[in-house]
């Protein structure tokens, strides 16, 4: 490994926002009279870190991950060359933007690709479980460049990113183990309806499905922290018992329902949906005072959810499903809900939460 300057240790640059960064780069160096002058006498070099990961992004505040690739902020990948000492030790600035720049861009990078599976399909299954210590030792051998926690912590708290329309701060990517655990215990839980009788249940499927182990007092904590009903909580919200089987979604099947029905209504795909938490077919979640009128639009030209209609007239088959309630705009509110809370996000084609 090269040497490490001193300065890496003691540069506070690590601890102040994107946002203060920028301003101190640019109040600091790139606007004053000793950094131009240098630039005039050809003491100093401006070249970047990569110019393939340029963004016309206006914002100075986070970077962004689109299309399976970082994207920064011009001046995040700023790196001086620079032969001599300057005046004032003003090369030592230059030092330290340097190493901050380096230092965040390879981490940034190295982060990204361990978390790609995550990254670009929205889909915490996805999401590894990082241990700090093991992508130190493995940073420092693949990028042969000084790495401790202390620095690493602070890239994490101090870099955001945008991702899926959102910003995130980047210590989104190294989640909680526990977190992680609690997602694949809402999957033993949605997979063993009917099964599962206590907690230990839950740690021996962990085990079992995912090689992880945990104690029953573990699971019930974790369960706790994350809001996840009791097993037999679970299974009274359970609804699916009191829908219809299910039928394509066509005109034959819609004219076969009795008229002015009131109640909540499903459609599914004949393929799995990734939502951030879980799989599933479901698309979209309704509720209607005459379901069959309703289903009845999505077949004609006064369609309810254009979409729908454009995914019939591809060819591809869709599925419906329904159950009778005189309250369903309640039950409707109740199930999109349980669905957000299982799976980490509406319904494909849902565009709002029913607030009352």
């Amino acid at each position: 490994m090269r040497n490490i300057s001193f300065y890496i240790i003691i540069n506070k640059l690590y601890n102040i926002s994107l946002f203060k960064y920028i301003k101190y780069l640019k109040e600091e160096v790139l606007n004053t009279q000793w950094f131009k002058k240098a630039c005039k006498e050809k003491k100093i070099v401006v070249k970047y870190l990569s110019k393939d990961y340029f963004t016309n992004l206006s914002s100075n505040i986070y970077f962004k991950y689109d299309n399976n690739k970082s994207l920064f902020y011009k001046l995040f990948l700023l790196k001086f060359e620079y032969k001599n000492k300057l005046e004032d030790n003003n090369h030592l600035k230059l030092l330290n933007i340097n190493i901050v720049n380096e230092s965040r861009f390879y981490v940034i990078n190295y982060l990204l690709n361990l978390q790609k599976g995550f990254l670009d399909t929205n889909h915490f299954f996805n999401m590894k479980i990082i241990c700090k210590e093991e992508f130190i030792n493995n940073y420092k051998k693949i990028y042969n460049r000084y790495l401790d926690k202390s620095i690493l912590s602070r890239i994490l708290t101090n870099t955001y990113f945008l991702f899926n329309k959102s910003i995130h701060k980047i210590s989104h990517l190294i989640p909680k183990n526990r977190f992680i655990y609690s997602i694949y215990i809402k999957d033993i839980i949605n997979n063993n309806f009917g099964v599962l009788k206590s907690d230990n249940d839950i740690a021996n499927i962990l085990y079992e499905k995912y090689g992880i182990k945990l104690t029953r007092r573990v699971v019930c904590d974790i369960r706790n922290k994350y809001l996840i009903p009791k097993i037999r909580e679970i299974d009274v919200l359970q609804i699916s018992k009191f829908f219809s089987s299910k039928k394509v979604l066509n005109k034959k099947n819609i004219s076969l329902l009795s008229n002015n029905i009131q109640g909540v209504y499903e459609i599914s795909s004949n393929k799995d949906i990734i939502y951030p938490f879980l799989k599933n077919k479901v698309i979209y979640i309704g509720s209607s005072k005459n379901l069959k009128k309703r289903l009845k639009t999505y077949t004609t030209k006064y369609v309810h959810i254009e979409e729908i209609k454009n995914i019939l007239e591809k060819g591809d088959v869709l599925y419906f499903r329904f159950f009778k309630s005189f309250e369903y705009r309640d039950f409707e509110r109740k199930i999109i809900n349980h669905f957000i809370y299982f799976y980490g996000d509406l319904p494909k084609l849902n565009t709002q939460r029913i607030i009352s």
